[in-house]
């Protein structure tokens, strides 16, 4: 099954842009999505999103009022394969055997004003940091990454610092994980009161995350 990219070609990163979304690619089959846009499967993350910033991307969620809240707040998304094959027919980043990478992410970011860039996936063989820092940056993952989740490159690759995270999957699988883990654990009193804390967690660190720059 060799799945090409739908929405890198039609979206390239605005050169306003100050935060990048990266992830891998999407599912195979995107007849059936929300919204005919990244993520749209499910919609996750701009479900999140919306309910961290007082449905800006309104409701129901668009493609229109995902690309206007975007450009508003000065977001940018994308993905590292271009195109790849699949050992099965899943979502999984395991089951992929990328053909071709974005490549040109290099070229738009360094003719944006982005200083910040956040996967939606980590350290793994076809996650998209790996892919993005080893692969097409061709650098090397240390210790001290995997340990802080996040490393400030210098000047060298793209003519100023960027800073790159590793995002908190916005999945609603990722919530056990998120649940047991030491960010989440510091601050669970606050939550008490939630009818489901770690979601509310989850949307407050991003609403930190992505917070206003205009």
């Amino acid at each position: 099954m060799r799945t090409t990219h739908q929405f890198v070609g039609k979206y390239p990163i605005i050169a306003k842009s100050e935060k990048l979304i990266l992830g891998t690619i999407h599912p195979h089959f995107t007849e059936d999505f929300e919204v005919q846009f990244f993520y749209g499967n499910r919609s996750s993350i701009w479900k999140i999103l919306n309910e961290a910033f007082d449905n800006e991307i309104g409701k129901p969620i668009t493609v229109d009022g995902i690309l206007n809240f975007l450009r508003s707040r000065k977001i940018a998304i994308s993905d590292t394969v271009l195109e790849c094959l699949r050992k099965n027919q899943t979502a999984l980043d395991s089951d992929l055997i990328p053909q071709k990478l974005n490549y040109s992410l290099i070229e738009q970011i360094k003719n944006s004003t982005i200083n910040e860039i956040l996967f939606t996936s980590g350290f793994g063989e076809n996650n998209a940091f790996k892919l993005f820092y080893v692969d097409i940056l061709k650098q090397k993952i240390t210790k001290q990454i995997r340990e802080e989740k996040s490393i400030s490159l210098d000047s060298v690759h793209f003519g100023r610092p960027i800073l790159l995270k590793i995002l908190v999957s916005p999945s609603g699988s990722a919530n056990i994980q998120l649940s047991r883990s030491k960010n989440y654990l510091d601050v669970k009193d606050k939550y008490v009161g939630y009818k489901t804390p770690v979601k509310q967690f989850k949307i407050d660190l991003y609403k930190s995350i992505f917070k206003s720059v205009i």
